[in-house]
């Protein structure tokens, strides 16, 4: 059992500061080049939409599918210290061959290395934050969401010093900006070391040199990153074939969960394997609409609304971010607040009446976009931006109730000999639900001669948010009849928390 860093009764422990500023500094780094990428290689580079979409949508399934190798990783051999420092320079040097030259090689190398950087870092700096609380503190939810404004305010950084960056400078330079973001978060995790967990790291030397089929685990290590690099480097070039390897790498890393579960003896561990993995696949369906805002959005907004808010013209790449971010700042105090105060007196709802309620605001959002896209259609005149920001508010409150969710339950609910592993995997969600608003985008492409034809591509994103209002409306349905087993597996797997 691991012992916690600080007293279960702190609320907010030192540690948690230092993770805030680890975790917003590499999200700086890493929305930076979300917002910016399809913009980047749309008008910057001259691509197509369906191939822009397409790679926007790996590079994004690739940053949230690594996590599962890497917290594999960090389990068995690293440890979780130098797992995020390694991944925190991996992203820096990726960041850095990006902005090296306004080329499609340097674009997929920097984005790979960015992505098995990711790997190392992403779920072992959530792992430690929740090794800072002691087993069943009920602060840990709210270290969850602080931790999680953290992601935010990072992002929302980035929403506005990269379209400010990209306006003045030039796209390419945004990736300088990211570089410098990333060294920020390597420094500010170093300096808070003497305040994380220590004693539940798992570093062990002897670890990283014992032999493996001959060769030392660390040089295991170093193979196959380069392998791993050099795999994703060939998709991003051929896209085709990344539909096909995320698709059997996604069915085999859902199976493995699922034999995983079937192995374990216990049933307690059991149960809690098979609830991740349900609330893995719901907030998949989640985030295949929200991840709209790093693929579709932008170029909705770039071609079909009028820019402007209090009279200051705006970038699109400013709408993928600023507006998500602002609202999780100013809401998930809120909510905070509320979960705290509903929990005090018995009636906080469950986690999958949360996701349920979350469901229905994504598919309000959906709907609301699709609206304002057949007006813009039928009117010829491009719409308002306030209904933009309207409709990322609303999909702001349903991230709200599923994601920072879901990261406070994996966290709970893993067993803690598969801790890093689960989390990896709950990073699946933002993997898959990230190539699939990559797909769906490519599949709502616009044709190059028909851009700035506003009737036509408002119809066509219009036609693509209603069709997605009505995935979701499904979805919601059967996770509404699901939420009553669900609840029964998750309170069945509390005591696989502490083995």
């Amino acid at each position: 059992m691991s012992i916690p860093a600080t007293p279960p009764t702190s609320r907010y422990p030192k540690g948690l500061f230092f993770l805030f500023a680890t975790e917003m500094w590499e999200r700086f780094s890493f929305y930076g080049i979300s917002a910016v990428l399809v913009l980047y290689l749309t008008i910057g580079l001259g691509l197509p939409d369906r191939e822009a979409a397409l790679a926007s949508g790996a590079y994004i399934a690739f940053t949230f599918m690594t996590p599962i190798l890497g917290g594999f990783i960090a389990d068995r051999v690293m440890g979780l210290r130098y797992s995020v420092t390694l991944g925190g320079m991996l992203i820096l040097i990726g960041n850095l061959i990006l902005a090296l030259r306004e080329d499609l090689s340097f674009v997929f190398a920097g984005l790979a290395l960015v992505a098995l950087g990711t790997g190392y870092l992403k779920s072992t700096v959530s792992v430690m934050v929740g090794k800072l609380y002691g087993d069943g503190d009920p602060h840990r939810d709210s270290g969850y969401t602080l931790f999680y404004m953290g992601i935010n305010t990072g992002a929302l950084l980035a929403g506005v010093l990269m379209a400010w960056t990209a306006r003045l400078w030039g796209w390419h330079n945004c990736f300088y900006l990211s570089s410098a973001g990333m060294a920020l978060g390597l420094v500010a995790f170093q300096f808070g070391y003497p305040y994380y967990n220590n004693q539940a790291d798992g570093f062990a030397r002897e670890k990283l040199v014992a032999r493996s089929w001959v060769l030392p685990n660390v040089a295991w290590l170093a193979l196959g990153t380069l392998a791993l690099g050099a795999a994703m480097f060939y998709l991003f070039q051929n896209p085709g074939q990344t539909k096909i390897a995320i698709t059997w790498l996604s069915l085999g890393i859902v199976a493995g969960i699922v034999a995983l579960a079937l192995r374990c003896k216990d049933r307690a561990e059991r149960n809690a394997i098979l609830a991740i993995l349900i609330i893995i696949l719901a907030a998949i369906c989640f985030q295949s609409f929200f991840k709209q805002l790093y693929n579709s959005l932008p170029l909705f907004v770039d071609r079909d609304i009028d820019k402007t808010l209090f009279g200051v013209h705006l970038e699109a790449s400013f709408f993928a971010l600023v507006p998500n971010s602002l609202a999780v700042i100013a809401l998930a105090g809120m909510f905070t607040w509320l979960w705290a105060r509903l929990a005090d007196v018995g009636k906080n709802p469950s986690i999958p009446v949360k996701i349920v309620i979350a469901l229905c605001f994504a598919v309000v959002s959906s709907a609301m976009l699709a609206w304002v896209g057949h007006n813009v259609a039928t009117s010829g005149v491009r719409a308002s931006a306030w209904w933009i920001m309207l409709g990322i508010v609303v999909l702001t409150l349903g991230e709200l109730n599923i994601l920072p969710m879901g990261l406070s339950a994996v966290s709970a609910l893993a067993p803690k000999r598969f801790a890093s592993f689960l989390m990896g995997s709950w990073f699946l969600c933002n993997s898959l639900g990230g190539y699939f608003s990559g797909f769906f985008t490519s599949l709502a492409a616009v044709q190059k001669d028909r851009i700035a034809d506003v009737p036509y591509t408002a119809g066509v994103y219009s036609d693509l948010y209603g069709k997605m209002a009505m995935g979701l409306a499904v979805v919601a349905v059967v996770m509404l009849f699901v939420a009553p087993f669900l609840k029964r597996l998750m309170a069945a797997a509390r005591p696989a928390a502490a083995h």
